[in-house]
Formats: C-alpha cells, structure tokens, sequence
C-alpha cells in the first residue's frame, strides 16, 4: 500500500520554515498524518525520523571516496607541477564541485545530489587549506586549518541550507578544539556555545533529526574539552548534568512543533547516560574542590550546565504536557533527578561523593536494568528486553571482582543471574504467547 505521509511531512516542514504556516498548525498537520508503517504485524506509526540517515551516509561516503580519488590523483604528480598550476587545480576543481551543485539545486528533483556536490566542494577547499600550506611551506599553527574549514562548513550549511554541511562542521569544531586542548593546552568552552548557538537551531530549523544528533553527541565532548583546564574533577559532574537535560527537554519536545526531536533527544540521552552511570558504578563523583576554587569565566561555564539542567527539570516537570503520566515515566525521571541531587550536585560544590556516589550509581544501573526487563516483558518489546538483561550480566560481572571476594559468594551471583535470566525468558515467551491468543482474528 502506498504512503504519502513521509512526503507530505517533507512539505510540512519546508512550509514551516517559510512561514506559510504556524507551529500550532504544523503539530495539528503532523499529528493528523503519521509515517505509517505496513509490514507483517500489520500497520503502525513510525516513531519519527527525517529520514535522512541513509541518504547522507551514502552522499557522505561517496563524497568522501570520490574526493580522495581526486586528490590522490594529482598527488601523483604533484612533486612535478609548478606552484600555480598547483593553485589553479585546487581553485578550478573547488569552483567546478560548487558551481555544479548550485547548478543542480535548485531543481527539487536533484537537490540532494547537489548538496552532496557542494558538500565535495566543502572537502575539496578543506583539502585546498593544506595543500597551499604545502606549497608555500607555512609554518602556521594547524589548527587554525580546521577552524577555517569549519567556517566554510558552517557558512554553507545555513546558505544551502544544508544538515550534511552542518554535521561536517560540527565534526570540525569537535576536532579543533580537542587538538588546542590536548596539543596545545588551549581551553577553548567557546566551542560549545557555538554548537548551541549555531548549529543547534539549524538542526530545528530543518527538522534534521540527523544534524541534531551529532550536535547532541559533540556537545558533551566539546564542553568537556573546554573544562579539562580547570580541573578534570569536574568531568564526570558536567557530563552528567549536560546529558541529563537532555531528558527534559526530550519531554519539553513533545509540544512543539518538532515531536520526532523526542526520540533524538532520548536516544542520545540513554546512549550516553547508561555508560555514564556504569563508570560511576567504578568511580563515583570524586571532588577536591568545588567551583567555588574556579574564578571569571571558568565558574561561568562549570555554573552553566547546572543552570541548564535546573531550569530545563523544573519546566518540563511545571507543564502540564511534559509532566510525567505515569509510575514509569515517574520513575525514568525519578532515576535521572536521584543521580543529580545525590551524587553530581554535591560534588559540584566540593563534597566527595566517591564512596556514597559508587552506591547511588549501582542502585541506579540495577534500577534501569530492572526497569527494562519489565518493560521489555510487558510490552513484548526484544530490544529493550535484551539492553536490560545484557545490563544485568555486565553488571554482574563488573561487581565480581570490586564485591565479591569469596568463590562462594561469586558463583551463588552467577547462580542467581543465570537462574533470572531463565526466568525472564519465559516469562517473555509466556507474554508473546498471551498476546497472540487475545489479537483480534482479521
């Protein structure tokens, strides 16, 4: 059967982003047509997505390849070109990639191609940086390569606009400022509020669920690389609270005109969160110092995250349509907020939390492990059924060595784990087993 409704929500957004209509009228028109989804089980709603993943890993990866096969193949003669037709090739082959893809983007139908030979034409310029470098024999800070290439990335993601350039230049501004801050001893928290302040709002602005992905991903790392100098004690307690607001503004994404961002914005929080909370199992949250010991801007950028995630909790906890609705949903954000004002807030301002904060993570992990079974045997869901009982066994494992010393204690762990995890199956084959007799016959 045929489905329009990915096309008319390609529409959707365009019209959005053009003003022909509001946000309110944009969430009625999303709500009112769903991706559907027909398969064997039936038809059912897509979770969302802008669908771009598998076109801009292939754009990407044919960019890529097709962009090393040109620069390779005139560094095979390159030793023996003069300087300007060294110059004239990298201007040429840059104006021929760009002036081929506005050529082609303009035409709905080629639009995507023409974006990825602009994106070739970004590649190539960002090649050109080291090429003229070569020829001109620069001794140059390198970096300020990058930061270069990022601004060309940057610029064109929002001329085009374009969610491939945008992700090229987050990619850039992340590699930049780690080699200022690992090469060169440079703290650059800048970097982070350009993310925030640049490339975040075009990934909502185009829907790019894709773009706003890796700008969630490279945010955590690019803010802790512009901590690193005040102190690595502060790590773990920004990492936490950046991707704990993550949850709550998934929750806030829910009444607004962009609900798909939701699912973004849990997945990447659960991706990082989880790991997070397993290394603090090992670690806790060690402080010598609290903020109160970093002075000027420093304190600004460690107070930040605290701030984000304060106000981002309390919005989405005061409106009525973030509140959570049920025991679950309570209990997701009771998780999240437990590990805040136990462990990370403390440690914010100067309390050690290493010992008390290992037993807040590992109640919290054997929660989330617990949580997942339950949800993945009700709801006949494998995957979530599977991450729980896989966070059990690691869990299980991580404790063998650190807890249990006694070969006794140990194997009545693996006796208890192997002995649940056969209950858990059966308890899950019962429930499959249970649903199928109560569908309804066609």
């Amino acid at each position: 059967m045929d489905n329009n409704n990915p096309w008319l929500r390609a529409e959707i957004d365009q019209w959005l982003r053009e003003g022909v209509i509001s946000d309110e009228q944009a969430k009625i028109l999303y709500a009112r047509y769903p991706v559907m989804i027909y398969g064997r089980g039936g038809v059912r709603t897509s979770r969302g997505g802008d669908g771009r993943w598998g076109k801009l890993i292939f754009a990407a990866l044919g960019v890529s390849i097709f962009g090393m096969g040109v620069i390779l193949l005139f560094a095979y003669n390159w030793a023996d070109m003069h300087r300007y037709l060294k110059l004239a090739v990298i201007g040429v082959s840059i104006l021929l990639a760009h002036g081929a893809g506005m050529a082609l983007y303009g035409a709905d139908r080629q639009r995507k191609l023409g974006e990825s030979l602009h994106l070739l034409g970004t590649v190539l310029f960002g090649a050109g940086i080291w090429l003229v470098a070569q020829i001109y024999h620069f001794d140059a800070h390198y970096p300020d390569g990058f930061l270069l290439w990022f601004v060309a990335a940057l610029s064109l993601a929002w001329a085009l606009p374009s969610a491939a350039h945008g992700i090229l230049a987050a990619v850039l501004l992340v590699v930049w400022s780690g080699l200022e801050t690992f090469e060169f001893q440079r703290q650059l928290p800048q970097t982070s509020w350009i993310l925030m302040f640049c490339l975040l709002p075009l990934a909502w602005w185009l829907r790019a669920n894709s773009l706003l992905t890796i700008v969630l991903l490279s945010l955590p790392l690019s803010y802790v690389f512009g901590i690193w100098g005040f102190g690595e004690q502060f790590v773990m307690p920004v990492l936490l609270l950046l991707v704990a607001s993550y949850f709550a503004f998934a929750r806030l994404a829910v009444g607004l005109a962009n609900p798909e961002a939701k699912n973004v914005f849990e997945s990447v929080g659960r991706a990082l969160w989880l790991p997070l909370v397993f290394i603090g199992s090992f670690i806790g949250v060690p402080s010598q110092q609290g903020i109160s010991a970093v002075a000027g801007f420093g304190l600004l950028h460690l107070l930040a995250p605290l701030v984000l995630a304060s106000v981002a909790w309390l919005w989405a906890l005061a409106k009525n349509g973030s509140r959570p609705a049920d025991k679950q949903s309570w209990l997701d954000s009771g998780l999240v907020l437990g590990v805040l004002l136990l462990a990370v807030v403390p440690a914010m301002f100067g309390a050690d939390m290493t010992g008390f904060g290992r037993v807040v993570f590992n109640v919290v992990f054997l929660a989330y492990s617990l949580l997942y079974v339950y949800r993945g045997t009700e709801q006949g869901r494998g995957k979530i059924l599977g991450l729980g009982c896989f966070m059990l066994s690691v869990l299980a494992f991580a404790r063998f060595t650190d807890l249990f010393y006694s070969l006794l204690a140990r194997s009545s762990v693996f006796l208890v784990l192997g002995l649940l995890l056969f209950l858990i199956g059966q308890r899950y084959a019962k429930q499959n087993t249970r649903r199928k007799l109560e569908k309804p016959r066609a």
